[in-house]
């Protein structure tokens, strides 16, 4: 499930696709307009029933495997404002609670919802990977101007911030803006107060790594910056980058196995700045970080692909 025009998600379908494993795509975006649930429950066990669209249908039963990535939500733009909240409520219960709560053991997920939902949080990100054996920066999150001037003073050295909900600002006037990470003003701290905020020391690193854990493997590519803006935070300026597969150590997959297992996630897309002494500091872990565009790199499609292909025939 995915939302229909993911670049990822046309990879795995191919790749699926070519392994002549049978596959449902859908965006829950789509329901109920362009998706027909029928649930039944006869008193015990699982659901059963069909999905259906205009191109195919699937027996709720038949289900074995779900890339879930990303999908949009459900949206109602026929209905007033309040006969919209209405029927967003009734969806989520029933057409979501449906999909995630199919019988136990089967699908297996990638991810579940639920289980990405709470790896979301940057906070929980931090304390798993430091409980897991992986070096974490000191991070502080706070809504109180001084309490960052004494986190600057404690680091002796530049402090970054970056967001930790949405990265952009729908503004009216001027339209979207992307919020980067960027190095700390000191001098300037007016809105620290207005909501949480998270500030972490500044880590001098020789590259950065994209590491993609997929169904319990490894997948680790080398990010080099050669401009200013992309070594603070790569994601500014990609024809700035330059991307090359790398080794990863047997003590990064050992801790990046504990936090998956933790986090009970079977994907997730880890970030690593690697310093000059070759220590991998870990920074962040998406549960639906996106790949596509390094899949040339550590055939990516193929590992998330043969995933669910095992999961199907297991």
């Amino acid at each position: 499930m995915d939302g229909l025009h993911d670049a990822a998600t046309d990879l795995v379908v191919e790749a699926l696709r070519t392994a002549h494993v049978p596959v449902f795509r859908m965006d829950t975006a789509q329901f109920p307009r362009e998706v027909e649930l029928r649930g039944h429950h006869n008193g015990s066990g699982a659901w059963s029933g069909t999905l259906v669209t205009a191109h195919r249908s699937v027996e709720l039963a038949d289900v074995r495997a779900v890339y879930w990535n990303r999908p949009n939500q459900v949206t109602f733009p026929d209905l007033s404002v309040s006969d919209a909240h209405w029927a967003r409520g009734a969806a989520r219960i029933g057409f979501g609670g449906i999909l995630t709560g199919l019988a136990a053991g089967w699908p297996r997920w990638m991810n579940h919802p639920s289980h990405a939902a709470a790896a979301e949080f940057k906070p929980e990100q931090l304390r798993a990977a430091s409980n897991a054996g992986l070096d974490t920066p000191r991070t502080l999150i706070t809504n109180c101007p001084d309490a960052v001037t004494q986190f600057a003073k404690d680091t002796q050295g530049p402090i970054i911030t970056k967001p930790m909900g949405i990265p952009y600002i729908a503004h009216e006037s001027i339209g979207v803006e992307t919020m980067y990470t960027r190095v700390v003003d000191l001098s300037d701290l007016n809105g620290i107060e207005t909501t949480a905020h998270l500030f972490q020391e500044w880590i001098e690193g020789a590259f950065e790594v994209r590491l993609f854990s997929i169904g319990g493997t490894c997948h680790s590519v080398r990010i080099d910056a050669h401009s200013e803006a992309a070594s603070l935070d790569w994601r500014t300026y990609y024809d700035a980058l330059s991307y090359s597969a790398v080794e990863t150590p047997q003590e990064i997959s050992r801790a990046v196995a504990t936090y998956m297992e933790a986090m009970r996630l079977t994907y997730a897309a880890f970030d690593f700045i690697v310093r000059p002494d070759g220590k991998w500091t870990f920074l962040e872990a998406n549960p639906s970080g996106q790949w596509a565009w390094l899949n040339d790199q550590c055939a990516l499609a193929d590992a998330v692909a043969n995933t669910l292909k095992g999961w199907c025939t297991s």
